[in-house]
This record gives structure tokens, sequence and C-alpha cells, in this order.
């Protein structure tokens, strides 16, 4: 996860606030749940977005950094529209945050396997669908007029410096807990791990094996390293690059080096 930082005021497309100003006016007049829902699934206007999203991170899922490997992009709601799980089961009396469907910041580019509901290669049942654990409870917001601010999720942000930097890449390919074990940052570092899979479907390995070949490069060029070997990695360093965060971590390891350490 690398932190996706969006200007303020965001350069939205044209058509975008002529849309949005449509689909919430018709919103407020859906004044079920399954009006509401019926409501989504014909408007679900946010595609729209979609290629904003994506070049505000280079076309990479904003969770787990992929560009590809793990399946196309949808356009995931951060706080979830229509329903509200913790830990896989349904949050009593909270019909989501359905009034934020259309409010560009609560949006984050996924990966299908971050965002839907999918078992892994051991069985085990990932994706963020609906999960929105918080702290505290008496702190959720359960109607428009609530204070958000309110609320601790427990899901780390990828619109949040601070959060990017709760999750640590070893050279095996992993992504694990950054902070000490017990404190509330590790519990959401951890749990974010589990939940969005980015351990699983044998994405360490894919991280490691391209990690090896730049390895076996370091080590041949040592302390002599010329500029197209520092481009080279240049290239891994970039934020465009896929699963550019392991690589800064990776290739950090290096520090010992003084040409390493001015390239970081």
């Amino acid at each position: 996860m690398r932190f996706v930082h969006i200007p303020s005021p965001p350069s939205l497309p044209r058509r975008w606030p002529k849309v949005y100003a449509a689909r919430t006016s018709g919103l407020a007049l859906q004044t079920t749940h399954v009006l509401r829902a019926a409501y989504f699934r014909r408007y679900g206007s946010w595609g729209i977005l979609k290629k904003w999203l994506a070049k505000a991170s280079a076309d990479k899922c904003w969770y787990c950094e992929a560009k590809g490997t793990r399946a196309p992009l949808d356009v995931d709601h951060f706080r979830p529209k229509l329903a509200v799980t913790v830990d896989g089961a349904e949050l009593a009396g909270h019909d989501g945050y359905y009034w934020l469907a259309y409010e560009w910041w609560n949006f984050r580019l996924s990966c299908q396997r971050c965002n839907r509901p999918e078992k892994d290669e051991v069985d085990i049942l990932r994706g963020k669908a609906n999960e929105f654990p918080v702290r505290d409870e008496q702190g959720r917001s359960g109607l428009p007029a609530a204070q958000l601010a309110n609320e601790v999720p427990r899901l780390l942000d990828p619109c949040v410096e601070e959060d990017c930097e709760l999750l640590a890449h070893g050279v095996d390919g992993e992504v694990k807990p950054a902070a000490p074990r017990g404190s509330w940052e590790h519990l959401r570092a951890a749990y974010t791990i589990k939940l969005l899979g980015l351990n699983a479907w044998h994405t360490p390995e894919v991280r490691k094996g391209q990690w090896q070949t730049l390895a076996t490069l370091l080590a041949v060029v040592g302390n002599n390293a010329n500029q197209d070997v520092i481009d080279e990695l240049k290239k891994y360093l970039s934020c465009d690059h896929e699963y550019s965060s392991f690589f800064r971590a990776a290739i950090g390891t290096h520090r010992d080096k003084i040409w390493i350490e001015a390239l970081l």
C-alpha cells in the first residue's frame, strides 16, 4: 500500500458535478433500504471516475499496488454504501453509509481480489466487500448528520499517509505489520493484510522472484554502480511501478552501499 494523494480541490472529470447533483438529488428521494439498493443498481455512476482514480495511482490498486495480476479494477466505497459487516458478521441496524455513495473522497480504486469476497488457495475467504469495523462502535456514524471524525477505522486507508507507514515489507515478499505486537496499530495492519489477502494468491512469491533478479544485480555491481544500473533500479522505485513499496524496502536493505542511500 502506497499513499495516494489527491490534491485539494480535486480536478474531477468535467461531467462529474452534473452527474453528482442529479444522483444525490435522486438518492434523497429513496426513503428505504430497498429503494436505495435499487437506485444504486440503476445509477452506479461512480464508474465514471474509474479512469480519474486510476490516474492518481498509475493504474495500480490503491490497496495492494497490483496493476492487473490480481484481477481488473473496481471503484470501492471505503465506507460501504448498503451494509456493514464486522469480522464477517452483518452489523444489525446499520444500512451502510448510503449518503456517501456518490462522494468522490469515499472512493478507492481496488483490484477485484482486494474488493470482492473470494476464497484463496488455502480456502480462506478474502476481500473487503462490506467490512468496516471501527475501534469504538459508540462512535460509529449511522446517519448523515453523524460525525465521521468520531470513527477510527480498523482497516488501513491508502489515502492516509500514516496508515501506509504501518505496513512493512520483507525480502521474502511478504507484507508485515510495522508496529509492535499488541498495539492498536499492529492490530490494524494485521487485519488489513489478512482481509485483503496481501500475502495470498502466491503474491509474495511473485514479488520475491522479481526481487531475486535485482538482488543478483546488486551483488554483481557492489559499490561500483553505473548509470544503467541506477536507471534500472529507479524504475522499480517509481510510484508507477507495481509493488513499488516492496521494492523500495528491499532495495533499502542495501543501504550499506553509498550510491543506494543516495538513490533512496
